[in-house]
């Protein structure tokens, strides 16, 4: 896992692997978000549940792409968790994750937040430990694209499950490693460490993983782009506003500086997979309104908020949405983590 992501990097184009002509290439994308990646787990288990589905989720899909918190949900339906059990997690072991701070104590919370952490990483870390134990990423029955950010040298790392033969390391890395990598949102969590480096938040370069997803589909498979079809579920993505007076701040004028790249990367990588793809193959879910706009470690306001708003957008939406569902999908290749040399 934690070594030089420059060091594998191809020279060439990735050798294709075979795709019938006749069968979509179904992708689910799950944005980052914090907190309100409740609204993602709630959506997926009402559908879940809506349908009727008598397998489990991930067999529905050749591929699931999540940054940040859609990392973490990825990573739980990729092996073989109830949407319920992944709502579960944000519904009971959030509180303890983004604990409530007092109107009182936020001016508190803001000082501390300039020179370190506002949140203790060691509990979001224990819920991680104890969701996927000593699972690693190559048990996942689904293709998982998984996305972090490597400092001090500053690379982008994209966690793979080994579903072409070029992908050699990732697969046998602890589940758990790579959720708490992709969810280490700066300001919120320290930075997961490993000997001399150490990983961010995915969503600082790919907060939407749509492209991501789509330029693995094309370059792993000989797929064409009218047969990728996308299932995308943002978290709120509500557009900033920048006063003119930015244009001549300093640091403190630009303190927002995270939201705006957030909402610019989501809408971007968005608008190019509708282009390259089409508008009928892309499906987009998210919640508007109130819940668009929670903060990322607003627990309180996404308990109260995100479960109805997931239920009215998937009701809204369910004739787009119920055709990702009605087969599953073949099983994802296995180039290592299926042979002998998987053993532990």
């Amino acid at each position: 896992m934690f070594t030089d992501r420059d060091s594998g990097r191809l020279k060439s184009a990735r050798a294709k692997q075979a795709w019938p002509t006749d069968r979509p290439f179904k992708i689910l994308s799950l944005d980052g978000g914090g907190i309100r990646g409740l609204f993602s787990a709630k959506a997926l288990e009402e559908l879940a549940n809506r349908l009727g589905l008598p397998e489990p989720l991930g067999s529905y899909f050749d591929l699931i792409a999540g940054t940040s918190t859609g990392g973490i949900i990825a990573i739980g339906i990729g092996l073989g968790k109830d949407p319920s059990r992944v709502s579960w997690l944000y519904e009971v072991r959030g509180e303890k994750i983004f604990p409530p701070i007092r109107s009182r104590l936020k001016w508190v919370a803001g000082l501390r937040r300039l020179t370190s952490s506002l949140y203790d990483h060691r509990e979001l870390e224990t819920a991680l430990r104890e969701e996927f134990q000593n699972r690693w990423l190559g048990e996942s029955s689904v293709r998982l694209v998984i996305p972090a950010f490597v400092a001090p040298n500053a690379q982008v790392a994209v966690f793979k499950t080994d579903h072409h033969a070029d992908y050699q390391r990732d697969w046998r890395t602890p589940a758990w490693e790579v959720a708490r990598a992709t969810s280490a949102a700066p300001t919120f969590f320290e930075g997961h460490r490993f000997n001399r480096d150490f990983f961010l938040d995915g969503g600082l370069w790919a907060n939407n993983t749509i492209m991501l997803a789509t330029v693995e589909a094309i370059s792993s498979y000989d797929v064409s782009l009218d047969q990728i079809q996308v299932l995308s579920i943002g978290t709120g993505n509500p557009q900033p506003r920048i006063p003119q007076t930015a244009v001549r701040a300093g640091m403190f004028g630009w303190r927002n500086v995270l939201a705006t790249a957030m909402y610019l990367t989501t809408d971007t990588a968005l608008s190019q997979a509708r282009l390259l793809l089409g508008w009928e193959n892309v499906v987009r879910i998210e919640p508007t309104g109130p819940g668009a706009s929670l903060g990322l470690d607003d627990w309180t306001g996404a308990v109260r908020i995100l479960p109805d708003e997931a239920r009215r957008q998937v009701l809204a939406r369910l004739p787009d949405l119920e055709p990702f569902f009605r087969r599953t999908v073949s099983g994802r290749e296995k180039h290592n983590s299926g042979s002998k040399k998987s053993s532990r």
